[in-house]
């Protein structure tokens, strides 16, 4: 069955932003289905306000084909390890709202196992810096 893990890491400024330009994790991973490196933000700041985009804090969402390659991925990889050290959670599927390019959306959904049960929403944006820029000035 198909897992997701979420994880988040402060990072040096210089690795963060080179890690948005060039993603550190190789397509090609053992397992990994899709993975998605972002900046994180804090939601509600003004626009231009420093507190916004958190550079050095990173935020990676990724689709794994299973718990082993992730551990693998945590244990063996040079950015994983990385990854390792700082929180982290793993999510089974539940629903979608929208489309999303590059993940696979699970054919089995699981269930809640009652209706006040915990949930976490990822909501993935992908905005380009100076197109966000520009699109605020015109």
């Amino acid at each position: 069955m198909t897992l997701f893990s979420y994880h988040l890491i402060k990072l040096p400024i210089s690795t963060a932003i080179k890690g948005i330009c060039s993603n550190p994790i190789a397509k090609n991973t053992e397992g990994l289905i899709h993975s998605e490196y972002m900046s994180a933000m804090t939601l509600g700041s003004p626009i231009f306000s420093p507190s916004r985009v958190l550079v050095g804090q990173v935020a990676v969402f990724m689709q794994w084909e299973n718990e082993t390659a992730l551990e693998h991925y945590l244990a063996q990889d040079r950015f994983g390890k990385i990854l390792a050290k700082g929180w982290h959670m793993r999510l089974s599927f539940i629903r979608e709202w929208g489309k999303f390019s590059g993940f696979t959306i699970p054919e089995h959904k699981d269930q809640l196992d009652h209706a006040a049960a915990p949930v976490v929403a990822v909501t993935i944006a992908r905005m380009k810096p100076l197109r966000s820029f520009f699109a605020v000035r015109t």
